[in-house]
């Protein structure tokens, strides 16, 4: 299939895991530069606008327009989206805060949630978030935690009742902030009126500079919103357990000012 047709469905497509997404966008993107490297510039806008709130999207094309060599940029972060460290260290900082009978709230929907899950002690575990993502979720990390239970978003109050921290995975962020799914954002309200804390797992990729932060949160729409940084009481990174602006000023990415879409004139 011509890289063209693949980065189409890539552009089409809904239901692949964000870092999956993005590491097939890289390999077809290099390919693409093979043959036409004038159009890999137009190619990355247009999957950004198309998947604006998808973090690792953002991040491989920001690397491979500015890449010396996109063949070689498109392994290594293909390989850095499938890496397990983030979700190691995750696993490691929460066994070392929660004691087996310490309750984890996961907000949903969490691309890493079940992985971090698994490589943890089995202490309970209560997922929050709307029926469809409670479907899809709920059997999978159910066979890898032994106490689990599901609720809706219209049980936030009650799923946070004697629950030690909640687990939230944002879409992205960037030193500003965090961009969520909308029905996030309410969750991380209630947690932090209940005194709860809020935990950001930042997954590969998710990180990216201020300008591409605040380019996808403009784009992103109703559907998604923003949080500050100071919502967070720790933040999950490849170095584990920190404090949330400097994991916030932690991004392989670079800049990239010619992927931000530009604006109409007279806007």
């Amino acid at each position: 299939m011509h890289p063209i047709e693949r980065l189409r469905w890539i552009a089409r497509t809904e239901q692949e895991r964000d870092c999956d997404l993005a590491a097939e966008a890289a390999f077809t993107i290099a390919e693409l530069g093979e043959t036409e490297p004038p159009a890999v510039l137009m190619a990355c806008r247009r999957l950004v606008e198309r998947h604006p709130a998808c973090g690792p999207l953002w991040w491989v094309c920001a690397r491979l327009v500015t890449a010396a060599d996109p063949t070689v940029e498109a392994s290594r972060a293909a390989g850095e989206l499938r890496s397990s460290h983030v979700v190691a260290q995750a696993a490691r900082a929460l066994r070392g805060e929660l004691a087996a009978s310490d309750v984890l709230a996961v907000a949903l929907p969490s691309d890493l949630g079940c992985d971090v899950l698994a490589h943890r002690s089995s202490s309970p575990v209560r997922l929050i978030g709307s029926y469809r993502s409670l479907r899809r979720e709920i059997a999978a990390i159910g066979a890898v935690v032994e106490d689990v239970t599901g609720f809706g978003l219209d049980e936030c109050e009650t799923a946070l009742e004697g629950t030690s921290i909640v687990l939230v995975e944002p879409c992205l962020a960037w030193p500003g902030g965090l961009l969520v799914e909308a029905e996030v954002a309410g969750v991380v309200d209630i947690a932090r009126e209940s005194g709860v804390a809020v935990w950001g797992l930042l997954g590969p990729g998710r990180v990216l500079p201020p300008a591409l932060g605040e380019a996808a949160a403009s784009l992103a729409g109703g559907d998604f919103a923003s949080v500050p940084h100071e919502s967070l009481a720790r933040a999950l990174d490849e170095t584990g357990a920190g404090e949330p602006a400097a994991a916030l000023r932690r991004s392989s990415c670079p800049t990239c000012p010619e992927l931000v879409p530009k604006a109409p004139h007279g806007s």
